[in-house]
């Protein structure tokens, strides 16, 4: 998943997406502050001028009230005349009453709407104080808090004086049922309010009928996210409030979100319909690139792929095929050149064996090990005889430089007949180890001695020896990267050799060169160490080494799987005793049955712990493949159990397994979950020369 994630495709498709996506986001979002801004203060603005409105409305009727009172007070016949009282209430319905005061308070003339016209009545005004207040200060008119009457329903006392002197008062009773339901049934959208309170911060109108007569103490709206706009009513010394809830100031806001959402949308999926289509059309080729080169990797050879485009892309496409033909042609020679060596090499009747400068043996092919038997451990030297306590006189191995050596010796067999062997050695040019090896062509030639008709047929077995000394240890893929790196090398030295060595390409080419060849080293060396039969050793090694060795065996295998191989190593870890090459069995055991057990998994993983603990060293070998059924586990080390389907497995590699890590005092224990992998963790005791 990770590897998808960082391909081109990918990044591409990103890329698209936010381009489309994240600038259409950032003009959105821009244009929603500022309108958001602009819709708050226009909605501010018009809510304050609905406000003053409504006061202003409020305000007028009241100063017409008050202008009639005045009119009728200024009258000369307002005394005696009763008629222009009952004009003032036709006029005006909101007034239920009409009274004209003396100095101190009592009626002097009463005019009702419903109720008889009694100048004895109870007292008009509740306090005197409004009286006093009228004329001391002299002012043109005045009026009472808001009073309720015997049915609950609001009213105010409103006074004006009748005579400069103030001798006498007109009044008039105000009820208020009118202004409330004006102020009660002005239309507001959402859920916006429009309230009056009197100077006593009462709520005398409100929409919401059960807070009236309520004290406003700033807690009466439930939206504490609104705008409060008020308009005073001076005449009255009232107040005019409207509450408006920031959600329906801005509603046209949400409007425009959604809509613009929605077209917002609509250009993102429109986007990355064209970001996915340019993402496909420019990397579908280089996926189909990435294809082959997938294909040549794990060994197999792709068809020629279709030249579809003329840009760099089907240079590449075209480049890529022509590489596909020659490196195929190159592997077939090679392949021929290897089965033909080997049969040769394994079929001839000749001896051979490579020898290193200490006179060891590498290498030895099936006819010699048929001689010499189980003696591949002892110095060429003592290949047909214990008595040789030197190298072979004249030795090459022991001269700073040689062609060949040709000498002959004998050996009695197992029937007590000498046998005459013929002993050459051959330089090797190209080595696999540091220092001088030497290629041993060990010949039978004791019918030969009686028949000297096959001396030519010797030849051609000499000859086959010397070409088999330049191909006993090749390998493919390093072998070919040297033959083109040398082959590279030589034309451009013909081209050119001064620039070749200013450049320093020259160190490249023989870098690469000398590092392949250390790597067929390095791959036959450890093959050959882990194929060498021996007897139970113990020695003292590192677990390290034995499980880089095992890697390297399973290299090919694991990079033909494609599977991840995570390797951590704990700081200090001690030494151990035991088989080492017992332990990389072990070892390589447990990884191939992890990679079988990967095999159908999209990204096969591996992970190799090797820790320090306390009883010397614990190696777990982890995989994320189908993982073992819980009903397998207690017979997973049985001999000759398996899981595997037939022909893959004997079922003895764990059980082997399980008796090496025993013999060597150890323990191996198996952890796994069906569907999610399985872990094999071997724990091996410290050596003994270790201090605790």
């Amino acid at each position: 998943m990770k590897q998808k994630l960082h391909s081109i495709r990918y990044k591409v498709l990103l890329f698209g997406l936010i381009m489309s996506s994240i600038p259409l986001v950032l003009i959105s979002g821009y244009y929603l502050l500022v309108m958001s801004s602009q819709v708050e203060d226009t909605a501010a603005q018009s809510q304050k001028l609905r406000v003053e409105s409504v006061a202003s409305s409020i305000s007028d009727h009241v100063n017409h009230i008050f202008e009639r009172m005045e009119i009728v007070g200024n009258s000369v016949a307002t005394l005696e005349d009763t008629g222009v009282y009952y004009d003032l209430l036709n006029q005006q319905e909101s007034i239920d009453e009409i009274v004209l005061l003396n100095d101190t308070g009592d009626v002097l003339r009463r005019v009702s709407r419903f109720n008889l016209n009694d100048t004895n009545a109870e007292p008009w005004l509740d306090d005197q104080s409004l009286l006093n207040e009228l004329k001391g200060d002299q002012i043109d008119h005045i009026f009472s808090g808001v009073k309720f009457n015997e049915y609950g329903q609001p009213y105010v006392h409103l006074l004006v004086p009748v005579s400069e002197d103030f001798a006498n008062a007109l009044g008039v009773k105000l009820h208020l049922q009118k202004l409330i339901g004006d102020v009660s049934s002005h239309y507001l959208d959402g859920d916006s309010v429009m309230y009056l309170r009197d100077q006593d911060e009462r709520i005398i109108a409100h929409q919401d009928y059960s807070k009236l007569w309520q004290i406003d103490d700033g807690q009466l709206s439930s939206d504490n996210t609104g705008i409060i706009t008020t308009a005073p009513i001076e005449e009255l010394n009232w107040e005019l409030a409207m509450e408006q809830p920031r959600s329906d100031m801005l509603s046209p806001v949400y409007g425009m979100l959604t809509r613009g959402g929605l077209v917002a949308a609509a250009m993102i999926l429109f986007g990355s319909v064209i970001s996915i289509y340019a993402g496909l059309y420019f990397v579908k080729p280089i996926e189909k690139l990435q294809s082959g080169m997938r294909y040549v990797k794990t060994g197999y050879w792709p068809d020629e792929m279709p030249v579809e485009r003329r840009d760099e892309f089907g240079e590449l496409t075209r480049a890529f095929n022509e590489m596909n033909k020659e490196i195929q042609q190159k592997e077939r020679s090679l392949e021929q050149e290897k089965e033909r060596l080997s049969i040769v090499v394994n079929s001839m009747e000749a001896g051979l064996a490579v020898i290193r400068k200490d006179y060891s043996i590498a290498w030895m092919n099936p006819t010699l090990k048929g001689w010499i038997g189980e003696r591949s451990e002892v110095p060429c030297f003592q290949m047909f005889s214990d008595h040789n306590d030197s190298p072979c006189y004249s030795c090459p191995l022991s001269e700073t430089t040689f062609e060949k050596m040709d000498e002959t010796l004998t050996k009695t067999d197992e029937n007590g007949e000498q046998r005459i062997y013929r002993h050459r050695v051959f330089p090797l040019q190209h080595t696999l180890e540091e220092g001088e090896e030497a290629l041993v062509v060990m010949e039978d030639i004791t019918e030969e001695k009686r028949l000297e008709e096959k001396l030519i047929q010797t030849d051609k077995l000499s000859a086959l020896g010397r070409m088999a000394s330049s191909f006993a240890h090749e390998v493919n893929n390093p072998l070919a990267s040297v033959q083109v790196y040398a082959e590279d090398l030589t034309d451009r030295l013909e081209e050119d050799r001064e620039e070749l060595l200013d450049s320093g390409d020259m160190d490249h080419y023989l870098h690469v060169i000398r590092k392949n060849i250390h790597r067929c080293k390095e791959i036959t060396a450890n093959l050959l160490n882990f194929s060498r039969q021996s007897s139970w050793k113990i020695t003292t090694f590192s677990v390290e080494d034995v499980m880089n060795e095992s890697l390297m065996l399973m290299e090919h295998n694991l990079k033909k799987h494609g599977i991840k191989v995570t390797v951590k190593v704990g700081d200090h870890l001690p030494p151990l005793d035991g088989d080492p090459l017992k332990t990389s069995q072990v070892f390589v055991n447990l990884l191939q049955n992890a990679i079988d057990a990967m095999s159908d998994q999209a990204d096969p993983q591996m992970m190799i712990f090797m820790e320090k603990v306390t009883e010397g060293v614990a190696i777990s070998v982890k995989d994320n493949g189908s993982g073992i059924p819980e009903e397998y586990i207690p017979k997973l080390f049985d001999p000759f159990f398996t899981s595997k389907p037939t022909g893959q497995g004997t079922g003895l590699g764990l059980s082997v397994c399980y008796g090496i890590v025993e013999q060597m005092n150890g323990t191996l224990e198996v952890d796994s979950e069906q569907g999610k992998g399985t872990t094999f963790k071997v724990v091996l005791p410290k050596s003994r020369s270790i201090n605790d």
